[in-house]
């Protein structure tokens, strides 16, 4: 995941956040204009009516007094204009001689928002700017004395905005922890979310290579069957009837093993127990199909057979099938040879094949048999070797580490 630049992590500013505010933070901003507007007309209504002194209050004083609260609004989206534009509202309207009462309130928000919403640099300047204008206004003729403006006033005022703006720091760090919480969650669920995409794809690709495997293999025989039969058709020989058996039985198994297949696709859960599952220690149920399909397959064990790892032992019976498939495809039915060989650290399989019969019938297209053996092998961190090798026309040698564990 890449995170959004908005994202905000701690010690760092939280930048202005562009773009519309969700429904919460609009609530917000409405009730801070609502509750300074009300501040600021209500105090200087309230003072004036003490002091007798009403008529001043004209629509001109109120609408420059809205005008701060109303600058608050985009406190978020622009916080440091925001702060500019409270600041010179305020002062003008102080500086104006108008009618007395809280009218800070505004500028007070703006300070804090502004630290809180990327702007700190706004906020300190403007604390900076406004104790030098109040401490130099001291020094000027006429102003010393002046109510407000001697030093016991400079160290309140300096006290008071030092407080705001060590608020605003503590809302801004908790709302970076808050962000940084929040994008931490985001990104594990996203991690999780990329996990069960790639499990999900790992899945696929088992069950398209259970579909290469198992189906392919049941094509090779009903093609090889299929082209027996038409010959001993065309030539009058008997056997046309035990080759359609095959067929048939191939079929079967191919159509039921592609049924199980479709519902692993549905409900990988229930399904996927239900595969169909080569075993080395059910050697003989392996090469049946192969040998139905007329491939004289002699078996070969050598060291003390035991059980093996489960990923092991389905890896190990696939590269025969696929292997036997491959003969019945390229070499028609010669004598082919497997070999398995159980060593305290290893497996070895073999399967070896002599030169192709004058009848191979070779079923079109190169598919990716040997790829798909050498992935399987791999993924058991083992290796397989394919090709000629003498005195064979062809061989296809798969080793597979066993781990202490299963020794």
């Amino acid at each position: 995941m890449t995170p959004d630049k908005e994202d905000a992590t701690v010690g760092e500013d939280v930048g202005p956040r562009f773009g519309l505010a969700t429904s919460a933070e609009r609530a917000i901003d409405a009730t801070w204009v609502g509750i300074t507007a009300a501040v600021n007309v209500g105090g200087v209504v309230v003072v004036a009516v003490h002091d007798d002194d009403l008529g001043r209050v004209t629509p001109g004083v109120v609408l420059l007094l809205m005008i701060g609260p109303a600058l608050l609004w985009w406190r978020r989206r622009d916080p440091w204009l925001v702060l500019a534009g409270c600041v010179a509202v305020t002062w003008t309207y102080i500086l104006g001689g108008l009618p007395p009462g809280p009218v800070y309130g505004p500028m007070i928000v703006a300070l804090v928002s502004a630290v809180v919403h990327g702007a700190r640099w706004a906020a300190y300047l403007v604390v900076i700017a406004t104790l030098a204008v109040h401490a130099g206004a001291g020094l000027l003729p006429g102003w010393d004395g002046r109510d407000g403006w001697d030093d016991s006033s400079l160290a309140a005022l300096a006290a008071w905005l030092l407080f705001l703006l060590a608020f605003g720091e503590l809302i801004r760090h908790r709302h970076a922890l808050t962000e940084e919480r929040r994008r931490r969650r985001q990104a594990g669920l996203d991690a999780h979310a990329d996990q069960l995409r790639r499990e999900a794809a790992e899945d696929r690709l088992d069950l398209a290579r259970e579909l290469h495997d198992v189906v392919g293999h049941h094509l090779a025989v009903i093609n090889i069957q299929a082209a027996a039969g038409l010959h001993l058709h065309a030539t009058q020989r008997p056997g046309v009837e035990e080759a359609l058996r095959v067929v048939r039985e191939a079929s079967g198994r191919a159509l039921s093993d592609v049924q199980v297949l479709l519902d692993a696709l549905r409900n990988p859960g229930h399904a996927a127990s239900r595969l169909p599952s080569p075993s080395l220690s059910d050697i003989d149920g392996l090469l049946d199909s192969a040998r139905a399909g007329g491939l004289d397959v002699e078996v070969v064990v050598t060291g003390e057979p035991r059980s093996l790892p489960a990923a092991h032992d389905l890896v190990a019976g696939r590269v025969i099938l696929e292997s036997l498939t491959n003969v019945l495809r390229h070499a028609g039915r010669p004598r082919t040879w497997v070999r398995i060989d159980y060593r305290p650290e290893r497996l070895c399989v073999r399967v070896d094949n002599a030169a192709p019969t004058p009848e191979a019938a070779r079923t079109p297209g190169g598919g990716r048999g040997i790829p798909g053996m050498r992935a399987r092998v791999e993924t058991c961190g083992g290796t397989l070797t394919a090709g000629p090798l003498e005195p064979f026309a062809w061989s296809v040698r798969a080793i597979l580490p066993i781990q202490e564990q299963h020794r």
